[in-house]
């Protein structure tokens, strides 16, 4: 008997230790987090999230933030003024990711958005508040690029735009270009000032090239319109996927690689 009470005891001892051990692993969905500064010392911030508490272990969250705290310092111009305020962030599951190469299906991917909100110094050294958004892919509890692998959801028209447009960058430089519903063309562009005759030069994976030029006016907003391409160009566009794009005026250009699962922008474009 005294055998007996002694194995129980033992086993609700047990119990109490599994069950604090399973309740220190839960991610609270309104808490703190301490990160890393621009100057590697550690900050304690607050943050909110949707689908922590149901989809992520602490080994996962430590691995999601250590990820943003990277990025949202290196995006800076001074990464060591890095002076994080907070994170909205939001976890999701998803089963419906296609790799863009393959077709086939990736499985076990959770993805956090996060709107990390931070100080840091421009440019011109001046201290300013600022939000980054930040997505993180994970399969299989490892960090994977995704971004530009996973196949993006098919063009259609959605009033007189396209429901997506074709979104280029590399660290400050961007090239966006927006079709209209009329085959007219506008691009946005971190040129700054654009003269009209602005030159869009589309290098395609067979090496050949489409080059239209603007016919806007001069403007310092970074726009630039374009006439619809004629008959010739639609069918080199509609042969091979895009490699580049390139936007040039006024003696500056910025040239970009375009990502693979966005090569096929144009031909789907071409064949709506």
């Amino acid at each position: 008997m005294k055998n007996f009470l002694i194995l129980i005891l033992i086993s609700l001892q047990f119990q109490s230790c599994k069950s604090d051990l399973t309740k220190s692993q839960i991610v609270e969905d309104t808490s703190t987090v301490v990160v890393k500064n621009g100057k590697n010392l550690n900050d304690t911030i607050n943050y909110t999230c949707q689908g922590c508490k149901s989809l992520l272990t602490k080994e996962t969250f430590t691995l999601i933030q250590t990820e943003a705290q990277n990025r949202a310092k290196n995006n800076l111009n001074n990464p060591l003024s890095f002076i994080p305020v907070s994170q909205n962030i939001t976890i999701l599951k998803l089963d419906s990711l296609i790799d863009f190469t393959t077709g086939k299906k990736i499985d076990s991917v959770i993805v956090a958005k996060i709107n990390y909100s931070y100080i840091g110094k421009n440019a011109y050294g001046t201290e300013m508040s600022g939000e980054q958004l930040i997505w993180i892919y994970l399969v299989k509890g490892q960090i994977k690029d995704l971004v530009n692998e996973i196949k993006l959801e098919d063009l259609k028209f959605n009033d007189k735009y396209i429901n997506r447009t074709l979104f280029c960058y590399k660290d400050d430089k961007f090239i966006e270009l927006i079709p209209t519903k009329d085959k007219s063309i506008i691009i946005k562009s971190s040129l700054g000032c654009v003269d009209e005759g602005a030159s869009l030069i589309l290098t395609l994976e067979d090496n050949t090239e489409v080059k239209i030029l603007s016919w806007n006016d001069f403007n310092c907003e970074g726009k630039s319109y374009f006439n619809p391409f004629n008959q010739n160009q639609v069918q080199k566009l509609k042969l091979s996927p895009i490699k580049y794009i390139h936007i040039y005026s006024r003696s500056k250009s910025e040239l970009l690689e375009v990502p693979k699962n966005q090569s096929d922008y144009l031909q789907q474009f071409t064949k709506l």
